[in-house]
């Protein structure tokens, strides 16, 4: 017997909740830092989590605790130096991992990059400000729109490309800001699939042989770009059964290279860092599994130094939690 349809019985009030609903979900869209693309989906990660818990190369052998208010982003600039933005400060770090100079900034940069000349470029969400060696501001580039949502930066010579998470785009400008090329769009017709976006995670990295690399979190891969916006090769590896693969919704959500050119990634919701040969996209080792990170977090950023320690930025410690190759017997690196 087929059931008959359910009529309200107070159809104006149907209609007041709906209408209230639909401008609480609009006001809270247009009000978001990251207002589009939508929320992270949801996904049992209990099942998968002891696809990790394998031996590994890699061990946890140091702690940086920067003097900062949230601090955000990393980068490794001129003779090994790291670089940690936070909230109005930059501090910068030698060799022994102690701080050797700071200067301020206004706000907290969401992203940062240190060209070979010392010059900073910090992505704040919707801008970007080029800060010179001693500490002073050069140049502020003008918004590029509402919607944007800068996640990633790096330079390489004369260009700089920007992670636009909002706009779901990379953006390569010149050293003074002028627009060049839009990166990631989808164009069928040269075999650009469009970078997916469904969390406010968009990461960028440059290789020694100035390849740009472009994580696609929502096709769960990466794609390698020519600086002219066209594509050359790209990989992706969906799996929530097999460690070599990205789950969830949007990931990887960090990148960086090795100083051997091998691909570093992390994921969020189970935290973990892994090795890949970023032209095949094999996957070659586990570095930290998850855990070591409590459930259902994300790292702040990842990067590799000058003595291929991977360092990731953890907000849950406020610190930089540094990982390296274990030694053998010998004294190598195993």
């Amino acid at each position: 017997m087929k059931e008959p349809v359910r009529r309200a019985n107070h159809p104006w009030m149907v209609g007041l909740s709906v209408a209230a609903i639909g401008a609480a979900y609009f006001f809270l869209l247009g009000n978001s830092d990251f207002p589009e693309p939508g929320p992270n989906l949801t996904y049992d990660i209990e099942t998968y989590a002891k696809l990790d818990e394998v031996e590994t190369r890699y061990e946890e052998t140091g702690l940086i605790v920067p003097d900062l208010e949230e601090p955000e982003a990393l980068a490794i600039g001129p003779g090994g130096r790291l670089y940690v933005a936070g909230l109005n400060a930059v501090a910068i770090f030698g060799e022994d991992d102690t701080e050797i100079a700071r200067f301020n900034t206004n706000g907290a940069a969401k992203c940062i990059a240190v060209a070979q000349d010392g010059t900073v470029f910090l992505g704040f969400s919707k801008h970007v400000e080029v800060v010179g060696k001693d500490g002073a501001v050069q140049a502020v580039w003008p918004d590029i729109d509402p919607r944007a949502y800068l996640t990633s930066i790096a330079v390489l010579e004369d260009d700089v490309y920007v992670a636009d998470a909002g706009n779901r785009v990379v953006y390569r400008f010149d050293r003074e800001g002028s627009l060049l090329a839009r990166i990631g769009e989808a164009n069928p017709a040269e075999d650009i699939p469009g970078i997916e976006v469904p969390s406010p995670y968009l990461d960028l990295a440059l290789n020694d042989e100035g390849d740009l690399w472009v994580v696609n979190p929502g096709q769960l891969g990466l794609e390698r770009y020519r600086s002219d916006g066209s594509i050359v090769t790209s990989w992706y590896k969906p799996s929530v059964v097999k460690l070599e693969g990205f789950s969830g919704c949007c990931n990887p959500t960090h990148i960086a290279f090795s100083n051997d050119g091998k691909l570093i990634t992390s994921e969020k919701g189970l935290v973990r860092i892994k090795v890949y040969d970023v032209t095949s996209g094999e996957f070659e080792e586990l570095v930290a599994g998850s855990k070591l990170f409590p459930r259902e977090q994300s790292l702040k950023d990842l990067v590799v130094d000058a003595g291929n320690r991977i360092l990731v930025l953890d907000p849950r410690k406020n610190a930089i939690r540094i990982f390296e190759r274990k030694e053998d017997d010998h004294g190598s690196t195993s």
